[in-house]
């Protein structure tokens, strides 16, 4: 599908990008407002008044998942935009390849909730596993299909870097495959596990520093 210099046109590239910062964008409103409806719960407040320090302590490792928890959509969204930025057409399969991505994406508000209150279950802990696997693998299959044969994107791009942003995207499916042995093994550290992304995220991001190749 070809971008058309029509006046009032908004081309298949952008319309892509809008219904996925939508959906991003949705995914995040619908987390937050998931731990806040906790919040009205009275059983939630039980022991505040006999131990408010303790009580808040308690709460140390939910607010610590919930940080993962919206760390990651983050993470899935600036990946989504490294992606995006090289794609000049679209065509069917890769609209299709994306549905499926964005369908993953907006299942994250329903293991993310439960992770942050049932962190310690191991089912929960695989939920959430399964979800960023999925997320992870369409995101890969999306890239490798749009520059096969620089099929999808500018030709200026280089085989260099479709490389990086390859080995960017592939950070995620092993990072959860490694989350689902921590799991199975060492359950109790399982968030730590999850620290593995936004830490390789970091090195990545020292590594490939280095001007990004000119847009047609």
């Amino acid at each position: 599908m070809q971008d058309q210099a029509i006046p009032g046109f908004i081309s298949p590239v952008n319309r892509l990008l809008r219904i996925t910062d939508i959906i991003f964008a949705v995914s995040m409103v619908v987390f937050i407002i998931s731990g806040t409806l906790t919040f009205n719960d009275a059983a939630f407040w039980e022991g505040y008044d006999s131990d408010p320090a303790g009580f808040v302590w308690g709460q140390a490792r939910e607010l610590f998942t919930a940080f993962l928890v919206f760390l990651f959509i983050s993470i899935y969204w600036v990946t989504h935009v490294n992606q995006a930025k090289y794609i000049i057409r679209v065509d069917g399969p890769y609209i299709w390849i994306n549905i499926f991505y964005l369908f993953f994406i907006s299942t994250t508000p329903f293991p993310n909730a439960l992770s942050v209150k049932f962190g310690s279950d191991i089912y929960v802990q695989q939920f959430f596993n399964l979800n960023m696997l999925l997320i992870g693998l369409s995101g890969l299959f999306a890239w490798y299909y749009a520059t096969k044969g620089h099929r999808l994107v500018m030709k200026e791009l280089s085989d260099k870097q479709i490389k990086a942003t390859s080995v960017e995207m592939i950070i995620e499916p092993c990072v959860a495959l490694v989350a689902i042995v921590v799991s199975f093994t060492f359950p109790e550290l399982w968030e730590l596990s999850l620290l593995l992304l936004p830490v390789m995220f970091i090195i990545l991001g020292f590594a490939n520093k280095g001007p990004n190749p000119k847009q047609g």
